[in-house]
C-alpha cells in the first residue's frame, strides 16, 4: 500500500515538472537555431578540430573544455543542460563539454539570448562572437578575429539565416 502510494506521489511530481518545464519554455520564447548549422561546425572547427580535446585557457584567463571550449559561465547562461540530479555544476560542465549535442545546444541558446544586441549581424558572425566574447561580443573587436576563422571555413554558408521563430 505504502510502495503504491509512494509511486502515485512520484508520477504526480514527474506529471507536475513535465508541465512546468513546458510553461517556462513557452515564456522563454528563445529563437531555435537549425540543428545542422555549417557555422556550429564551423565554430566547432575553430574552437578544437572538432574533437573533445581536453581544456584551455582563453584569452580571459577562462577554462574552456570540450568540442566548443565551453566555460562553466557559458554552461551556466545555456541553463545547465544535461545536469543530473547527483552531479555538481563542474562534473556536469565537463559532461555537457564533451558531448557535441549538448555543447552545441549550449551555444545555440546563449546566441539566442543575446542575439538582439548584434543588430545588423548576420545569425552566424552573431552566434560565432557571442559565443567568443559573451553577451557583448557582438559589440567587442577582440571577437572579430574569431569570426574571421569561423566565416573562412564555412564561406558562403555563413549568410544563411539560421534563427528562426516558432
Amino acid at each position: 500500500m505504502q510502495r503504491r502510494l509512494r509511486l502515485n506521489v512520484i508520477v504526480c511530481y514527474l506529471i507536475a515538472l513535465s508541465a512546468f518545464t513546458g510553461i517556462v519554455r513557452a515564456m522563454l520564447m528563445f529563437d531555435k537555431v537549425d540543428a545542422e548549422s555549417s557555422c556550429l561546425l564551423s565554430m566547432c572547427d575553430v574552437d578544437s578540430g572538432c574533437v573533445p580535446v581536453g581544456c584551455s585557457v582563453d584569452q580571459n584567463e577562462r577554462i574552456g573544455c570540450g568540442y566548443f571550449n565551453l566555460n562553466i559561465y557559458q554552461f551556466r547562461q545555456c541553463y545547465q543542460p544535461g545536469k543530473k540530479d547527483d552531479e555538481n555544476e563542474e562534473e556536469a560542465w565537463m559532461h555537457c563539454a564533451e558531448d557535441y549535442h549538448c555543447s552545441a545546444n549550449c551555444i545555440r541558446i546563449i546566441a539566442s539570448r543575446f542575439r538582439l544586441k548584434c543588430y545588423g549581424k548576420s545569425d552566424c558572425e552573431t552566434m560565432a562572437r557571442i559565443h567568443d566574447g559573451g553577451a557583448n561580443g557582438c559589440r567587442d573587436s577582440n571577437t572579430a578575429t574569431y569570426w574571421k576563422k569561423v566565416r573562412n571555413l564555412c564561406g558562403d554558408a555563413c549568410n544563411k539565416p539560421i534563427f528562426r521563430r516558432q
